[in-house]
């Protein structure tokens, strides 16, 4: 009980930081050899895009707020702890079987903890991966370790229809990283493509201080 009356007071202190942020964190995205649009293909908010358009700006999560740049699919039942978190509208049709060259590069411009949303129907429907780790270390494997990212416990949902709340679970970096690019890649699982989020490090200070994020490691 102790245990989780620190964790809920840990995250509305993280909300409360990133709700009064001035400046962004994320400061630069480049896609590169994605999915694009076919033909007069217009898919909303974004409209016509090739493989090098790069993502709608940078998004607060919010309930209403939308999850992808390419679908009109909002965020819904946000967890505390994740409202006010900056977010990358990614592309959801880089989420197709044939996408295995597409990157996002990500610069951050302070020190950060980086988090993705990673669809709670992988690997079930997507055989050639054992797990979500092993999901998330193939798209970010050119710089991150496997154990860099690791599930943070807390989900977030993506409201497809009115009936439907997509789960999508955060995993994130167990330490702030340095400024600097991070490039994530191919996660071709034919389901909702991951998001890519930042935490900026003055409010991780007091997740390290209760040990760190495998204190809110998911038991499956």
């Amino acid at each position: 009980m102790k245990k989780l009356i620190l964790l809920v007071v840990v995250f509305s202190l993280i909300a409360a930081y990133c709700d009064v942020a001035s400046a962004l964190i994320i400061i630069g995205v480049d896609r590169s050899r994605g999915q694009p649009t076919t033909g007069t293909s217009n898919k909303a908010p974004i409209g016509l895009f090739d493989q090098n358009t790069d993502p709608l700006p940078v998004g607060l999560m919010k309930d209403g707020n939308i999850v992808y740049s390419d679908r009109t699919y909002p965020w819904n039942l946000t967890p505390v702890g994740m409202q006010g978190m900056e977010y990358i509208p990614t592309f959801n049709d880089d989420k197709a079987s044939s996408e295995i060259m597409v990157t996002y590069k990500v610069t951050i411009g302070e020190p950060a903890i980086l988090w993705m949303s990673v669809d709670d129907r992988i690997p079930a429907e997507w055989m050639e991966v054992l797990s979500q780790a092993e999901a998330v270390w193939l798209a970010t494997h050119t710089w991150a370790p496997a154990g860099t990212f690791v599930d943070s416990g807390m989900d977030v949902y993506i409201a497809e229809n009115s009936t439907t709340n997509r789960t999508m679970s955060v995993w994130m970096t167990t330490q702030p990283l340095p400024a600097g690019t991070y490039t994530f890649g191919l996660m071709p699982s034919g389901k909702n493509f991951y998001t890519i989020g930042a935490v900026p490090e003055p409010a991780t200070i007091a997740l390290l201080g209760l040990g760190g994020l495998g204190l809110l490691r998911r038991k499956r």
